[in-house]
C-alpha cells in the first residue's frame, strides 16, 4: 500500500473510532444499551467482508511458503493469527472495538471488566473465523474453476453495499418489494445466535440468563479454533489443491482465433491475453461492476434527476460511466506483463517485435472495456434522452481517454513490472509505483474535462463538447504511440531487470 494509502486508512480508522466511542456514549446515557449490537455487527461485518474485497491493498504474504521454512506446527498458527491481527482492516476493526470499551467504561464503569472479556473473546473469534474465510477463498483460487466461483462472490460482495447505499439515498425506489412476514423471524433469530448478539446478550443484564449466551460464544471460539488448526496442519503437511482429472477418449485439438485484419500471431495474442484475464476473478469484477451499477442507475430515481452542471441526468450518467470505465483499464494495463510472469521471455523470441505484441495486448485490453461500454451506453440511452451530438462526444472523449491509458499502461508496465500470482487473493494487479505515477494521466485528462464542461457551461458553447472530444481522440492516437515507442526503448534496455521482476 502506497504512504497516501496509508495517511488515509489511518484517517479513517481515526475518524471511525471517534464516532464509535461517541456512538456508545449516546446510547448508553440514553438508556438504549441494546443499540450497541448495531456497532457489533458493525465491526463484525467489516472484519469478514473489507479483507476479502481488498486484499489485493494488504501486506501481501503467502502461508503457503512459510510453511516450507522449519518451523513448528505451532508456530505456523500463531504466524498466521498474527498475519490476521495486523491486517489494516483487522486493525481498524480493533481500534473500534477499543473505542466502544472506552465509551463503555466512561458510562458504566462496573461493565468494564466483562466488556472486556466479551471485546476479546469476539475479537479473537473475528481473527480466526476472517483467516478461515481467506483460506477458503485462495483455495478455490488456485483452480481455474473456483476462480469462477470466486467472480460471482465477490461480485455480490462489492454490489450488495451499493446497492443499500443508493436505496438509503433515493436513487433506487422499490416500493413493489415487501418482505414477507417470517423474515423479521429469522433475523431475529439470527440476531439472538450470531456471535454480536451473543455479546450483547452477556454484557446486558437482563431477564435471560447470561449462561447459554456465553456458552453458545466459548462454543464459536472453540469451532474456529478447530476448524482453523484443521486447515492450517492440512496446508503445513503439503497440502496441493489440483484441478479435477478427467479422461477423455478423444483429444480434440481446437483452432485457434483469426481475427478479422489480424495476423495468425496477433491474433493468437489476443486469444491468449483474454484467456488470462478469464482467470482472474479481481478483473472480472471490476469490469462487471460499473456495468452493473450503471443499470441500477440508469433505471433508479426520477428521469428528471440531475447529475453535474445543470446537465440532464441521460448525459451526466453516459459521462460517468465513460469515464468510470476508462480510468478502469488500468487493472489491465499498468502491468500488462504481470500475468505472463516467467513467458515475458519468450516474448523475446518471438517473430513479432515487443512494440505489436503491447499493441495486440492492448487491443484484448481496450476491446474488452469497449464491449463493456457498448452494453451499457444503450441501456442509459434507451432510458434517459441524451442528444446525438453529446453521445458522440461522450463516445470520442473515452476513447481518447482509453487509447491514453493504454499507452501510459505500456510505460508503466516496463518500468515497474510486477508479477501478479492467480492462486494469492494478495497478488496486486499493479505496482505501487505505477499507481502514483497514473496521476501524471488522470490530472491533466481530468484538468482537460473540467475546462470543456466549464466552458461550455459559461460560455454557451453547444458545439464545443464535439469539437474536444474529436481533437482529444487524434491526440491521443499520437500520444499513444509515442509512449509506446517510449516503452519499447525502455524495455530492450533493461530485458534482464523485467524477466528478474516478472519471474521470481
Amino acid at each position: 500500500m502506497s504512504a497516501v494509502g496509508y495517511v488515509m486508512g489511518a484517517l479513517f480508522a481515526l475518524g471511525t473510532s471517534a464516532g464509535m466511542c461517541a456512538a456508545t456514549i449516546f446510547m448508553l446515557r440514553s438508556g438504549q444499551p441494546h443499540l450497541l449490537e448495531f456497532l457489533l455487527w458493525a465491526v463484525f461485518l467489516f472484519w469478514q467482508l473489507v479483507p476479502l474485497l481488498f486484499e489485493g491493498f494488504s501486506p501481501g504474504l503467502n502461508f503457503r511458503e512459510v510453511a516450507r521454512y522449519p518451523v513448528t506446527l505451532r508456530l505456523y498458527l500463531l504466524l498466521n493469527a498474527a498475519y490476521g491481527v495486523f491486517d489494516p482492516a483487522a486493525l481498524t476493526a480493533l481500534l473500534w472495538l477499543l473505542s466502544i470499551w472506552i465509551g463503555i467504561v466512561a458510562i458504566r464503569p462496573a461493565w468494564a471488566l466483562p466488556a472486556a472479556g466479551l471485546l476479546l473473546a469476539f475479537a479473537a473469534l473475528n481473527v480466526f473465523l476472517n483467516r478461515i474465510i481467506i483460506g477458503v477463498f485462495e483455495r478455490f483460487q488456485s483452480t481455474r474453476k473456483g476462480r469462477e466461483r470466486v467472480v460471482v462472490v465477490l461480485l455480490i460482495l462489492m454490489l450488495v453495499p451499493q446497492m443499500f447505499n443508493l436505496m438509503i439515498n433515493g436513487l433506487i425506489r422499490v416500493p413493489w418489494a415487501h418482505m414477507p412476514p417470517w423474515t423479521l423471524n429469522v433475523v431475529t433469530g439470527v440476531r439472538h445466535v450470531a456471535p454480536p448478539g451473543l455479546v450483547l446478550e452477556s454484557l446486558v443484564p437482563g431477564t435471560n440468563t447470561v449462561l447459554v449466551p456465553l456458552a453458545l460464544l466459548a462454543g464459536y471460539l472453540a469451532l474456529v479454533v478447530f476448524l482453523q488448526v484443521r486447515q492450517l496442519r492440512a496446508v503445513y503437511l503439503g497440502e496441493i489443491y489440483a484441478e479435477s482429472f478427467q479422461v477423455q477418449r478423444e483429444l480434440k485439438v481446437k483452432p485457434g482465433w483469426q481475427l478479422p485484419g489480424m495476423s495468425e500471431f496477433m491474433s493468437a495474442i489476443v486469444e491468449k491475453e483474454l484467456r488470462y484475464i478469464r482467470q482472474n476473478a479481481r478483473l472480472i469484477v471490476l469490469l462487471v461492476n460499473p456495468l452493473v451499477l450503471c443499470v441500477f442507475l440508469a433505471f433508479a430515481g426520477s428521469a428528471k434527476q440531475k447529475f453535474g452542471f445543470g446537465i440532464s441526468g441521460g448525459i451526466g450518467l453516459l459521462g460517468a460511466f465513460a469515464l468510470l470505465l476508462a480510468v478502469s483499464v488500468s487493472n489491465l494495463s499498468y502491468n500488462t506483463f504481470g500475468m505472463d510472469r516467467e513467458g515475458f521471455g519468450r516474448w523475446l523470441l518471438s517473430p513479432l517485435p515487443l512494440q505489436k505484441v503491447m499493441r495486440a495486448k492492448n487491443f484484448a485490453q481496450g476491446g474488452l472495456i469497449t464491449s463493456v461500454y457498448m452494453l451499457g451506453a444503450p441501456i442509459i440511452l434507451y432510458v434517459r434522452h441524451v442528444p446525438l451530438d453529446l453521445v458522440v462526444a461522450v463516445t470520442a472523449a473515452f476513447f481518447a481517454m482509453l487509447i491514453i491509458h493504454l499507452g501510459a499502461g505500456n510505460l508503466f508496465s516496463v518500468y515497474w513490472p510486477k508479477r501478479i500470482e492467480f492462486a494469492q487473493m494478495n497478488s496486486r494487479m499493479a505496482s505501487s509505483a505505477a499507481g502514483f505515477a497514473s496521476l501524471l494521466v488522470l490530472l491533466p485528462t481530468a484538468a482537460a474535462i473540467g475546462a470543456v464542461i466549464l466552458a461550455t457551461w459559461l460560455l454557451k458553447l453547444n458545439w464545443l463538447p464535439l469539437a474536444a472530444g474529436l481533437a482529444g481522440l487524434a491526440v491521443s492516437l499520437a500520444v499513444y504511440s509515442w509512449l509506446t515507442d517510449w516503452a519499447v526503448r525502455h524495455a530492450e534496455d533493461h530485458l534482464e531487470e523485467i524477466a528478474g521482476a516478472l519471474g521470481v
